[in-house]
């Protein structure tokens, strides 16, 4: 129980945080008391914050502009922010931006940040037609592939799966497998799993390829053929196991997108 409550605080705290970042003009919110325990709340964890934007028709060239002043004042190389432009799906039709802050630990979000929420507001928002965030997620570092790397790929292969509630030991379990797979045939990937800490429905993953080669987004393949390499190492698994990973998802669910980096737009490396 005390495990349970400091950790509630601990979400509390970053979820305000983030809202102050997105909407300045709020009351002074004064908390009284706040127990704080990294050492039981995770502390190695390491957090991704995303937001999307649809520009205000008409407005894409200033807003991209408040962008880019926006970045190069605030987003340095110690609080880094990488801009993505969607370029599949309907919502590409628009012009879809998602800006990514990478690599968050705990420690960050008890920084103030008010100045830069509140720039965001005056210089950038009114430019915004719709706004969404912050998505908090959770990087699941026993399944990322050179995923460590901090500088971007110039694009992203994102596919978003919602699970059923219950018992989805099936899912991690043919992802875990399929993560071993990939490193052995193909072992240059970047390639990771992400889990929606706060913003939305907390059973939310992500999964992500990032890529410089669009031909090629994988990388070299080694070792034969990812199924066959999986039946071989998992005793002829592949098809169960993918069908009962298939069975805990909200079948509505499983839209795939990709983006491109806009490094103007983003922090320099």
């Amino acid at each position: 129980i005390c495990f349970q409550i400091k950790y509630i605080f601990v979400k509390l705290f970053i979820n305000l945080n983030l809202f102050i970042m997105k909407n300045f003009k709020i009351l002074i919110l004064a908390l009284l008391f706040v127990s704080i325990s990294v050492a039981q709340s995770n502390p190695n964890a390491e957090y991704w914050i995303t937001y999307q934007y649809t520009p205000k028709k008409g407005m894409t060239a200033k807003f991209e502009s408040a962008v880019k002043a926006k970045t190069k004042m605030y987003n340095k190389v110690d609080n880094p922010v990488y801009t993505a432009i969607q370029t599949t799906g309907e919502l590409s039709e628009n012009g879809r931006y998602e800006r990514i802050m990478p690599r968050r630990d705990i420690d960050w979000f008890m920084r103030d940040n008010s100045a830069e929420g509140k720039y965001w507001m005056t210089n950038v928002d009114k430019y915004v037609q719709k706004g969404e965030g912050p998505y908090v997620w959770m990087r699941v570092k026993q399944l990322s592939i050179n995923f460590d790397k901090p500088s971007p790929a110039k694009y992203l292969r994102v596919l978003t799966r919602v699970l059923k509630n219950g018992d989805n030991s099936d899912f991690w379990r043919y992802l875990r497998r399929y993560s071993e797979v990939l490193k052995k045939t193909r072992p240059d990937v970047r390639w990771t799993v992400f889990r929606l800490d706060s913003g939305g429905n907390a059973n939310t993953i992500r999964i992500v390829t990032a890529y410089d080669d669009m031909k090629n987004p994988q990388g070299a393949s080694e070792n034969g053929a990812a199924r066959e390499v999986y039946d071989e190492m998992y005793e002829g698994a592949w098809e169960d196991d993918f069908n009962k990973y298939n069975e805990r998802l909200i079948e509505w669910a499983r839209p795939q997108y990709n983006y491109s980096l806009r490094a103007d737009l983003s922090t320099s490396n």
